[in-house]
């Protein structure tokens, strides 16, 4: 299995550039579980918190990923795309979406996502993404974050993919260096591997495998 299949699953088509944080204070939830994208079904429509969250002016608080997702397209795209049309994301829509999906991808998963319930196009969007083991994981769980937030009048945003791999971690750097054309270098004690896509690779050794934390930043 190539490691940038298991690291991160697809290539982002969107330019690289640092990402920015943008206070917000009333958040918009939704939660869609959904499968790898060759599935079909439509996904079941997201509980909203948007009540709760306008009188506690906290996030809402997460719930428990579903553990029988539904599909990940839906008649409009991804799950990803299902959120920005709930939540009305403009500014952002484009960045968020692609960012989605190159956490999740071939992988089942499951997407909650926040944002500003009364400027969501003056404030950041934040998902976190719960991927559940199988093949395109190696066997494993992994996790992942999208945050996006509009500058200007464009919109920079960030990707985080955290994912476990059954190998050593030198035996991860010589494949990513040799078959992906990554560059190695380190980041304190721990390895770094540069992709030629952008993306970033921090390796760290557990009990004889690797855990992989793979960034990666866009504008749109």
């Amino acid at each position: 299995m190539r490691l940038t299949k298991t690291l991160l699953l697809g290539t982002v088509s969107v330019a690289l550039i640092a990402g920015a944080v943008v206070a917000f204070d009333l958040i918009g939830f939704a939660q869609l579980p959904a499968q790898a994208a060759d599935a079909r079904k439509p996904a079941v429509e997201a509980p909203k918190a948007q009540e709760q969250a306008a009188q506690n002016k906290q996030p809402a608080a997460a719930q428990p990923a579903a553990p029988q997702p539904a599909a990940a397209t839906t008649a409009t795209g991804t799950v990803f795309d299902e959120h920005v049309k709930q939540a009305k994301i403009g500014a952002c829509g484009n960045v968020f979406s692609a960012l989605g999906r190159g956490v999740a991808a071939d992988a089942s998963y499951a997407a909650q996502t926040q944002w500003d319930t009364k400027a969501v196009d003056a404030h950041a969007v934040e998902s976190i993404v719960a991927l559940s083991a199988g093949p395109s994981t190696q066997g494993m769980p992994a996790a992942g974050v999208v945050f996006t937030a509009p500058v200007g009048r464009s919109c920079e945003g960030t990707l985080v993919r955290v994912t476990p791999v059954k190998a050593s971690c030198q035996a991860v750097a010589t494949q990513l260096v040799g078959q992906e054309k990554g560059q190695a270098g380190m980041l304190g004690d721990l390895p770094l591997v540069s992709l030629p896509n952008g993306a970033r690779v921090v390796l760290m050794s557990i009990d004889g495998n690797c855990v992989a934390m793979t960034s990666l930043r866009a504008v749109g």
